[in-house]
């Protein structure tokens, strides 16, 4: 075992023992039943679970097993990616609440299991809607707004000002909203970025209920933050010039356009530019094997022809697979870049790539990515690429001059920071 490791370990089991020091220890004025969250109901024993590495989650799954709030599966394990079902959800609530009433954790399960947690949760108001099928997937709201009720709110004090609406996807008149922001405020939930966004229509995981649930019974761990304002997508402010070390971890991926980048430009970034849609395609596979912390995209050439409707279909398809694999990364989307009046009205016209470029700009702003204009920036008056920007072809290609003034647009257009 390494250093690392020990003092990993060490971390782990010490924090267990605060927890269960600070449950044992209510402050003047708290709440009294916190106390009885101290209780040892299970012995947890390190490694006792085949599929909880080291890892952010271990001690707050060591704690609710240890006050017998969650347990593992049939095989031994805990499933910290698994999902929680609405059953499963009551079951938690059930058993907070009559942990902190003094009645211990257990219930005598019958058919279905559940349905003990679930009458008891009706009798002590914790549900007041009944779900068609239990054993479906829990939403973030749904667990919020059940397991909000668990404890009183009075147990469930103000640490953190967050005013209503303050969190970005859950407007103050959305249905949960009220319970939502009581658990924010109380700590209880911190959001999964920096702005607080909840994702409330998604699923949680058990790792992290694990964490959700140690910090409704021990309130050291609840936890105070301050929310950033949420960037307004998809417009990029300018800024000061920005060098090569601020693209040390961003990659640009997309058609020819981008090869020429890559030669010409001088920006220091990982390119994955190819002309046929088959090989962007693993082009694409190959930039997600890796996390980028900036992903900058050059699409549209050569889908001119396709619809509008199909060419932003398989773009959104794109954005999916990169948002999945390197969800904090930001992403540019960039706009088709435009051609000379001498090529206007030949195989391409300026008004169908501004009609391309505005159909860019709603999906980034549905995307919530950011939009990078490097179209009108490298225009004439008129409206068309300037002819000293022409490549080889005349355009729709640019020459070396042209990809540094593109590369001089992404210099000085990027995510505000904070």
């Amino acid at each position: 075992m390494t250093r690392s490791q020990t003092m990993k370990r060490a971390f782990a089991l010490l924090l267990i023992l605060a927890l269960a020091a600070a449950a044992a220890l209510p402050a003047f004025g708290a709440e009294p039943g916190f106390v009885n969250f101290n209780e040892r109901v299970n012995e947890y024993v390190e490694g006792m679970f085949p599929d909880v590495p080291e890892d952010w989650y271990t001690p707050y799954v060591a704690a609710v097993y240890t006050m017998g709030l969650m347990q593992g599966d049939a095989d031994g394990c805990f499933r910290p990616d698994g999902s929680v079902t609405l059953a499963e959800t009551a079951a938690l609530a059930a058993r907070i609440h009559k942990t902190y009433q003094g009645g211990g954790s257990a219930f005598s399960q019958g058919e279905p299991w559940y349905q003990v947690y679930v009458d008891y949760c009706r009798s002590e108001g914790i549900l007041n809607v009944d779900y068609a099928d239990y054993n479906a997937a829990a939403k973030r709201s749904e667990f919020a707004v059940i397991l909000s009720r668990s404890l009183p709110e009075s147990a469930l004090p103000e640490i953190n000002a967050i005013a209503d609406g303050e969190i970005p996807d859950v407007a103050a008149d959305d249905a949960g909203a009220k319970e939502i922001y009581l658990l924010y405020r109380a700590g209880v939930l911190t959001g999964n970025d920096a702005y607080g966004s909840f994702a409330p229509d998604s699923g949680i995981r058990r790792c992290e209920v694990a964490a959700v649930v140690s910090r409704m019974a021990y309130r050291s761990l609840r936890r105070e933050v301050t929310l950033l304002p949420k960037p307004l997508y998809p417009d990029l402010p300018e800024g000061e010039r920005r060098d090569d070390d601020f693209f040390a971890d961003a990659a640009m991926l997309g058609n020819s356009l981008v090869d020429g980048m890559m030669i010409c430009s001088g920006l220091k970034v990982d390119y994955y530019g190819q002309q046929s849609a088959n090989v962007l395609n693993y082009k694409v596979s190959r930039a997600l094997q890796k996390q980028y912390g900036k992903i900058y995209i050059q699409l549209g050439i050569n889908d001119y022809g396709l619809s509008i409707d199909s060419f932003i279909d398989g773009y959104r398809k794109i954005l999916n697979q990169i948002r999945e694999a390197m969800p904090e990364a930001d992403i540019y989307i960039m706009a088709v870049t435009p051609i000379t009046k001498a090529k206007n009205g030949g195989q391409f016209s300026m008004t169908h790539i501004r009609e391309m470029n505005q159909a860019l700009y709603d999906l980034a702003a549905e995307q919530q990515c950011w939009y990078l204009d490097c179209c009108e920036p490298l225009c004439t008056d008129e409206g068309f690429l300037l002819d000293k920007y022409a490549g080889w072809d005349g355009s729709p290609h640019l020459d070396a001059s042209g990809y540094v003034a593109w590369a001089e647009e992404i210099r000085t257009h990027y995510a505000p920071e904070g």
